[in-house]
């Protein structure tokens, strides 16, 4: 039987002997990775920057969504360029401490926000407007924000305990296994309590506003409503959808890598094919890039605002 430290040599040597094509492929796709993220979450701040005479409640979560978004882009996928052109980590022990354990803070710390923001568009849409008033201030919603970060540097202590090493199938620094028995449970408890704190929340407010929205428009369907109380409910349910369809899309990225860790962790490190591996650096960061598309296409107030950061007005 291979043991990790004959694997884990094996999966060194293929990132060091690669062709030439797979550089190039795996090279280009982390910079048109990085790029998009790194410059779309640029704007994107400026963008909400630009709205903060008319700003919502809802664009603190999506500002902070944007932090932890370019964080993680910065220090994950850039590294992983570099690394992919030259086939082996050349950054040191203390930037791969550092960076491995920015990066599940910042994973957690995207994830919480796209929970609260799922929150907050079910007290919007389902809620009476007088209850989501009172809930829904400034400082209740930068207290939720500040507690998402206290909790994501709480989550990252288990795998800190661990140490952080170099993974040449992830080109990153993520938690060292040992494939000790004992050490599972430090390591899968801290997925477990975060994927059942926040996948449920999400299905859940998805489906009661979605329920909501249908009540709504069979009443549209009646002329029950008036014309004011149709046109803002649309706009909100506008709103809704395009926060959702983020969610959605950061589900359709994370859950592989999320899939990808925890194989990893049960069946054992270096247990699975390099390019399965590099679903996680990859497609979770490519969750990074979406989200200000997705914002320029669906928001006709944020292209205004992408314009006008372009044309430096």
């Amino acid at each position: 039987m291979i043991s990790p430290s004959e694997r884990k040599k094996g999966m060194d040597d293929a990132l060091k002997n690669r062709e030439a094509w797979s550089v190039i492929l795996e090279s280009t796709s982390a910079l048109v990775i990085v790029v998009l993220a790194l410059v779309g979450n640029i704007f994107l701040c400026l963008a909400i920057y630009r709205f903060r005479t008319r700003r919502k409640i809802e664009h603190y979560y999506i500002f902070a969504l944007t932090i932890s978004d370019f964080l993680l882009a910065l220090l994950c996928v850039v590294i992983a360029f570099v690394v992919t052109i030259i086939g082996h980590w050349p950054f040191g022990e203390t930037v791969c401490q550092i960076q491995g354990a920015l990066i599940y803070f910042s994973a957690c710390f995207s994830l919480l926000n796209l929970s609260l923001i799922a929150l907050n568009r079910y007290f919007k849409i389902v809620k009476s407007a007088s209850t989501y008033q009172k809930i829904y201030t400034r400082k209740h919603v930068l207290i939720s924000i500040t507690t998402g970060a206290v909790f994501s540097a709480f989550f990252v202590i288990p795998f800190g305990l661990q140490k952080f090493c170099f993974h040449a199938g992830k080109v990153n620094c993520f938690v060292c296994k040992s494939g000790d028995q004992n050490t599972l449970p430090i390591i899968l408890v801290p997925y477990f309590i975060l994927l059942v704190i926040t996948y449920p929340v999400m299905a859940f407010c998805s489906l009661k506003v979605f329920l909501k929205n249908r009540v709504h428009f069979a009443q549209v369907a009646e002329s029950s409503l008036h014309h004011d109380d149709q046109k803002l409910f649309a706009a909100e349910v506008k709103v809704t959808k395009v926060l959702f369809a983020i969610l959605i899309a950061f589900l359709i990225c994370w859950t592989p890598a999320f899939t990808v860790e925890i194989l990893d962790t049960i069946r054992g490190d270096y247990s699975l094919q390099r390019h399965v591996y590099l679903l996680m650096p990859y497609t979770g960061v490519a969750n990074c890039a979406v989200n200000p598309i997705m914002y320029c296409l669906t928001q006709k107030q944020f292209r205004e605002a992408y314009k006008k950061t372009v044309c430096c007005e």
